[in-house]
């Protein structure tokens, strides 16, 4: 059972031609959708691709929560053990992408009604027995309010105890709070999924494989680096895989780490050559790309094989 932990979140993604949006202008939407956002991707392409998974969190017991739990049971995902808060509200992204498939984010932290934050700061007692059986736990570094990240680390610290593989994207992080926390969770990560510039916050080091080498000094197993459409960089203490990325036309970007990350996981626990675990992660990504949207619209195995088999790697699937 791989767990995702936190940042259960909905998306509302639309579609437009260009930007800027200007004040009292009339701009077209031509795609829009409501749905599961967040770590939920990653929740749902790992369910995709045959893992069983537990998303564990906080909502709302609000519309939007209601969706989230809905489009979570759509796609096989447990979602049992998720706290639905009567004080809360979900929290929802904006999700605004133009013709350049590059998306804009404005995010609705979802706090109490009473505005005094969630009331989720520390494990469950009914969590813990779950983490320490898990088969891996995920988390990324986004948390809506500062005692999610206690929270996070105190679910790493219960897993790696346990000898569960842990897996990190620490993402860009909300602004709204501080993110050291990202460091200390980095460190108890097995393996540690971060863009450059992510990767270069985190290790003070703006060469990627030094900084990567430096991050598994610090207590990763393995160090993924997420370079877009240049594919990736994955590192072991053992051995560097500069994996190239898979030249497809770029539709929309949203939610094509979060694919790769489920791509890793899945090829992580199935134990994949760090060759094979880089050419599944960027085909994953490419499959996303190629799609409007996130949440249901994230790639199926069936989209990934056929990008795998146009370029000639028909064995991994």
């Amino acid at each position: 059972m791989l767990i995702v932990l936190g940042d259960l979140i909905i998306d509302l993604s639309l579609r437009i031609p260009s930007f800027p949006v200007q004040a009292q202008d009339l701009t077209p939407v031509t795609y829009l959708d409501l749905g599961p956002g967040g770590a939920t991707n990653i929740a749902i392409v790992a369910a995709r691709f045959g893992l069983p998974v537990t998303c564990l969190g906080e909502i709302g017991d609000d519309r939007f929560g209601a969706l989230l739990l809905a489009g979570l049971r759509q796609e096989g995902i447990d979602v049992a053990h998720i706290v639905v808060n009567p004080e809360a509200r979900t929290p929802v992204a904006g999700v605004i992408v133009d013709e350049s498939g590059e998306p804009a984010y404005l995010g609705y932290s979802g706090e109490t009604k009473s505005g005094s934050g969630h009331l989720l700061v520390a494990l469950p007692s009914a969590w813990q027995p779950l983490l320490g059986r898990a088969q891996a736990l995920f988390a990324d570094g986004w948390v809506e309010y500062t005692g999610a990240a206690a929270l996070i680390l105190e679910a790493f610290r219960l897993a790696r105890a346990a000898g569960v593989p842990t897996f990190f994207d620490p993402g860009p992080g909300n602004p709204a709070i501080d993110n050291s926390w990202h460091r200390e969770t980095a460190a108890l990560a097995t393996v540690l999924l971060a863009t450059e510039a992510e990767a270069r916050r985190l290790s003070g080091l703006a060469d990627p494989l030094a900084s990567a080498r430096k991050l598994l000094a610090n207590g990763s197993s393995l160090v993924v680096i997420k370079r877009s459409a240049a594919g990736c960089l994955l590192v072991t203490a053992e051995a560097v895989e500069i994996s190239p990325g898979f030249p497809v036309e770029a539709r929309d970007a949203t939610g094509a780490g979060d694919s790769l990350d489920a791509a890793v996981v899945y090829g992580y626990l199935e134990g994949l050559s760090l060759p094979a675990l880089g050419t599944l992660a960027n085909a994953t990504g490419a499959a996303k790309v190629q799609k409007l949207g996130t949440g249901h619209n994230l790639p199926t195995v069936a989209e990934v094989k056929a990008v795998l088999e146009r370029f000639g790697k028909t064995k991994l699937l």
